[in-house]
């Protein structure tokens, strides 16, 4: 069966990353609460045993999954006129992304973030928001925007940009991901009458608790079931579950892999689900090749090294049930 092109717009954050390991940066576990927390004494040097480079930031990683996915994808967003935006704009080029929408602010830096990471994948990361958290309404021609699907990341709370987008496509006859960020899910009751404009929604157990409740994550996807046509809720190795047309799927990990580095496991799953959407695949391949994704970027350091590229996936055992 011969593939339709399929035009995606990306909208969002976009960084530079530095990836900072070794054994220093092991986390240690708070007695009382459990937490695991990375302490520094100031005033000394400590030593890394390694340094890495990539580029981040939710929407430039989900349009690399698009164009290594063989989709027709554009970024729009805002970088600074700087080093960190040169790289940027330089690993975008790279992977065919095109760039006519995205902005540079002269007066503002690129996003960057130095990451920590400890043993097991997990980190800390220090981030300086940049330009991509000034995207402003008027930095995008709303009307002259022509897409299949938008992927629409964190705007930084930005209520304003993110309901033009959404009536816009809804206009259109344009299809709509929303994979939120904290900015948004800390004003839920803005956000929760924007789904009915919304055909997918992605987010993590806790993302999606804050919107909805629940007692865990299947809980809370059965509940939101109904608030768009593509609930999707991950929760790490645990898996996945998402409810379509009052059918709930569950989907386990893709495989067992060591995690080196989770930074964009989220972007990795959320835009591989709806890479396989927007060719016309059925859920369960959605569900396989978004946790394919994310299970191929963890064993990695860098959001965009192990995004995979076009080709088959062994579908998942993914159990149905009604709702």
């Amino acid at each position: 069966m011969s593939e339709v092109p399929v035009r995606i717009l990306t909208f969002g954050a976009a960084t530079q990353d530095v990836f900072l390991t070794g054994e220093a940066l092991h986390a240690h576990r708070v007695v009382h609460t459990r937490d695991y927390v990375e302490q520094f004494p100031l005033g000394v040097k400590i030593d890394i045993e390694a340094v890495y480079y990539d580029t981040g930031g939710g929407a430039t990683n989900a349009a690399v999954t698009f164009a290594r996915q063989g989709l027709d994808v554009g970024y729009v967003g805002k970088i600074g006129h700087d080093p960190a935006g040169t790289e940027v704009t330089r690993a975008l080029i790279h992977e065919g992304v095109a760039l006519d929408r995205m902005v540079v602010d002269p007066k503002r830096s690129t996003g960057f973030s130095a990451i920590l990471v400890a043993a097991g994948g997990e980190r800390t990361i220090l981030v300086h928001r940049g330009a991509s958290h000034e995207l402003k309404t008027r930095d995008v021609a709303i009307g002259t925007l022509e897409a299949d699907w938008f992927y629409i990341s964190s705007l930084a709370g930005n209520f304003d940009l993110l309901g033009r987008l959404l009536k816009h496509a809804h206009l259109h006859g344009i299809q709509v991901a929303l994979d939120p960020g904290n900015a948004e899910l800390e004003q839920a009751d803005k956000l929760r009458p924007l789904l009915r404009l919304v055909t997918v929604i992605k987010a993590n157990a806790q993302e999606l608790a804050a919107l909805f409740g629940g007692s865990d994550v299947k809980d809370t996807v059965a509940r939101a079931h109904g608030t768009c046509p593509y609930v999707v809720g991950t929760n790490g190795s645990a898996g996945s579950y998402a409810a379509v047309a009052g059918k709930l799927y569950q989907a386990g990990a893709y495989r067992k892999v060591r995690a080196v580095d989770r930074t964009g496991a989220g972007d990795a799953f959320g835009s591989g689900f709806v890479a396989a959407l927007a060719k016309g695949r059925v859920i369960e391949d959605a569900l396989s090749l978004g946790s394919a994704n994310a299970t191929s970027v963890i064993a990695q350091f860098g959001a965009k090294t192990g995004i995979l590229k076009t080709g088959r996936i062994k579908r998942m055992r993914i159990k149905v049930s009604d709702l």
